[in-house]
């Protein structure tokens, strides 16, 4: 048996050269037998466990973990002692069922490490703009709030200006009566003669006054109506920008969802990552 076992790790051994060549990343293989380190290769990393090490120096690593309960363990480490993160993996090595070894990788994590910065400088990104996006949403809402306050507004205007309007049209209707009762009198003067003179007179002035007020009240009306007119303009182009706003805000909303959805999936491939 004792000559099979060393037959059997001396083979391993032989092997590590090529089993070592198989990683895609700069890797390290130990070779572990019952009282100690019986093999080290590597290609990059050295993780200072020089040959003839024996087994009690090991307690507490995945290696001695695997000798002694027969089954593989795997961790991941940090750059804090090597200076670079790297994975490692303990196998055990049975021969007619007994554990007579254990073949432990350290492989160089750069890729993972790129993959898993990225993650985290993708994850804080999405949810700066998530941020962002939700700050433009609440202000295409407040903005919105102040359009609806301003439309109401120049609606209470315009009511304002159809009411002078009612106004100006029975000071119109007054001026006309008081134009043709001035009229009326002219004639009745004119018809009295030398009597009637002196009452011409303000017969006229009625007219004249009558006619001033015709006059102001009709270039009244023509600037408020000018006035309303510019006034439903306005109206118009506030509804426009609010239904723009209610577009925007909702496209807003879209794409938060979208980089809510974004910063998901890299936290789920952070996490993925984090437990390998």
């Amino acid at each position: 048996m004792t000559h099979d076992k060393e037959a059997y790790l001396q083979a391993i051994a032989g092997m590590m050269d090529t089993m070592l060549s198989v990683f895609p990343e700069e890797a390290t293989l130990i070779l572990i037998d019952e009282t100690g380190v019986r093999a080290y290769r590597s290609s990059g990393i050295d993780v200072e466990v020089p040959i003839g090490t024996p087994r009690s120096a090991l307690a507490g690593t995945i290696s001695e973990k695997a000798f002694e309960q027969g089954r593989t363990f795997r961790e991941e480490r940090g750059p804090e002692r090597f200076g670079v993160s790297y994975v490692g993996t303990a196998v055990p090595l049975r021969l007619a069922g007994e554990v007579v070894g254990v073949l432990t990788s350290a492989v160089l994590n750069h890729r993972l490490d790129a993959i898993r910065g990225s993650s985290e400088s993708l994850a804080a990104s999405v949810q700066e703009m998530a941020a962002t996006s939700n700050g433009i949403a609440a202000a295409f809402g407040a903005i919105s709030g102040e359009m609806g306050a301003l439309a109401d507004k120049s609606e209470a205007l315009n009511r304002d200006i159809d009411g002078i309007q009612s106004i100006i049209g029975v000071v119109q209707e007054l001026a006309d009566t008081s134009n043709l009762l001035g009229l009326n009198a002219s004639i009745e003067a004119a018809h009295a003669g030398e009597y009637g003179r002196g009452f011409s007179v303000v017969a006229g002035e009625i007219r004249r006054m009558a006619a001033q007020s015709r006059d102001a009240s009709r270039d009244i009306r023509e600037q408020l109506g000018a006035m309303q007119a510019r006034l439903k303009a306005i109206s118009a182009d506030i509804d426009r920008i609010k239904r723009d706003m209610g577009h925007h805000a909702e496209s807003v909303m879209e794409l938060d969802e979208a980089f809510e959805h974004v910063a998901s999936t890299a936290g789920e491939m952070l996490e993925k990552f984090t437990r390998q």
